[in-house]
């Protein structure tokens, strides 16, 4: 992204490394809606510092949206979240700016969603995780 020129999209990405490093962890601080708050303001940052255009729009409400979704530990509603927001505001963003790669990764991230409820059921999905 940053090769690209998407500087929003690039720092993005680094803040959802960080929010995949908060959910693997085993810190109840990281998994809190505190934690959630913060990512989502730190999107908010990056939107601010980075904006282009309008388009930047699209992969921070992406993100957010993301964020809370898994921030529920819900995976009805993280996949929900994947189909309806995430990956169609994502593919719209990298197709403005050229990534082609990253087009390729929704349709994967897609594709991944639909079979994961296809192989368990959408109402098998609807429960949430406990942290450990």
């Amino acid at each position: 992204m940053f090769l690209l020129g998407a500087l929003t999209g690039g720092t993005s990405y680094i803040l959802n490394v960080v929010r995949s490093y908060c959910l693997s962890s085993r810190s109840r601080f990281l998994h809190s809606r505190q934690m959630c708050g913060v990512i989502c303001c730190l999107q908010l940052v990056t939107l601010y510092l980075t904006w282009s255009n309008w388009w930047s729009l699209l992969p921070i409400v992406a993100n957010i949206a993301t964020t809370i979704g898994e921030y529920t530990y819900n995976s009805q509603k993280i996949r929900l979240v994947g189909l309806a927001i995430n990956s169609p505001l994502k593919i719209g963003y990298d197709f403005l700016v050229g990534s082609w790669a990253g087009i390729f990764d929704e349709l994967v991230t897609l594709a991944s969603v639909i079979i994961s409820i296809w192989r368990y059921g959408w109402k098998n999905l609807d429960r949430v995780e406990e942290i450990g």
